[in-house]
């Protein structure tokens, strides 16, 4: 049985990355292709997937963290989410949905990795484990030559 939490967390990370990306219209097509590796989460929870799903659920989100620490956005969505909560201005490029978004990819870390602990008997560091680092790596990889080659220079990260 899947877990419903990992599924509605999945989900919920989707529309804000999608909000996102109808927030900020020049990085919309960015900000899809940042949303599909969630999407592929949902739905291989909703079809019954445990390993897959939960280790993608563990192991995507750091990795997209990782990749938006060495970019330089991590800390700065934190900065424009509370900026937004405070009532202060936000820049014209920002929004708080980013902000939000990576506190849903904290709450599906946890609940990915609690599913993971209950529902899979087979080791953490396995074939699973390879195969979820690949798929999450070349995601990665794939947000890069786009931002690389699809976002004009001097117009920011989203």
């Amino acid at each position: 049985m899947s877990d419903r939490g990992v599924f509605v967390t999945a989900f919920t990370t989707v529309v804000l990355i999608v909000a996102g990306a109808f927030a900020l219209p020049q990085f919309f097509p960015f900000e899809l292709i940042k949303s599909l590796i969630y999407v592929a989460i949902a739905i291989l929870v909703f079809f019954g997937e445990d390993q897959y799903s939960y280790m993608l659920g563990i192991v995507a989100p750091v990795v997209g963290w990782v990749v938006n620490i060495i970019t330089g956005g991590f800390f700065e969505e934190f900065g424009v989410l509370w900026a937004s909560v405070t009532m202060k201005n936000v820049p014209p490029l920002d929004t708080p949905l980013h902000g939000l978004a990576i506190l849903t990819q904290i709450l599906l870390l946890a609940l990915s990795w609690r599913a993971w602990q209950k529902e899979v008997t087979g080791p953490f560091f396995g074939k699973v484990f390879g195969v979820c680092v690949a798929i999450a790596v070349a995601h990665a990889i794939v947000l890069g030559i786009y931002v690389a080659v699809g976002i004009p220079a001097g117009t920011g990260m989203p």
